[in-house]
């Protein structure tokens, strides 16, 4: 490790409940780099942060860390942001998994920079991108879930998994690439225009009718 070069890494603080704050590390499908990794270490080991811990949205979060030291331990890890960006779950798709039936990272990077350029939102947007029906990458639940096929990709909107747990409306199904990403476009626009400020877009569905919904994008 003594040759690799520290990278430094973007983070979003969060505040925990004992006054302590957590720094999320804002990665792209949950890929951390040796750079990256070394950054983190260097940095837990020099002010004896406890924990490393996995999130539901393949990120990472740092914990532990004391509200004296938050700002000099961001500076030592890289650059704050108030809000990491869209964030996409991603299985390891057909490149990787024997169960997969189409490659998940790049439409996944595709999906990112469509979510990102087409907002801001009434609320978040989470998004999975899944390369079978097993759905690895929480597409049934997701605001905007993709699901592959052998014969192309499985579109559905506003899945759920809050308080009012569900699958999305399917917008397509077998759809090559560049139709889903005209669809989840489509999709968007029709958040911004009938989404309440703070209502996911699962929320949305529900008020609106999952028929009513599926007739207005098709």
């Amino acid at each position: 490790m003594n040759t690799v070069v520290s990278e430094p890494i973007v983070v979003m603080p969060v505040a925990r409940k004992d006054g302590s704050y957590a720094l999320r590390l804002c990665l792209s499908q949950g890929e951390l780099s040796i750079g990256m990794m070394k950054r983190v270490m260097d940095v837990m080991t020099a002010y004896g942060l406890p924990t490393l811990r996995a999130t539901t949205g393949q990120r990472m979060n740092l914990e532990g860390i004391p509200k004296d030291k938050l700002d000099e331990i961001v500076n030592a890890l890289g650059t704050a942001v108030e809000k990491c960006p869209p964030g996409v779950s991603v299985c390891p798709g057909s490149a990787e998994c024997r169960y997969g039936q189409q490659e998940t990272r790049e439409l996944g990077r595709k999906l990112t920079s469509l979510v990102k350029e087409n907002g801001p939102y009434p609320f978040k947007v989470k998004s999975g991108v899944s390369g079978c029906s097993f759905g690895c990458g929480l597409s049934f639940v997701r605001d905007i879930g993709l699901v592959g096929k052998s014969t192309g990709w499985d579109l559905y909107f506003g899945g759920s998994a809050t308080s009012n747990p569900g699958p999305g409306v399917a917008l397509g199904k077998k759809l090559h690439e560049d139709e889903v990403l005209d669809r989840v476009r489509q999709a968007l626009a029709f958040y911004k225009e009938n989404g309440k400020k703070g209502e996911r877009i699962g929320s949305m569905v529900r008020r609106l009718g999952h028929e009513a919904v599926a007739e207005s994008l098709k």
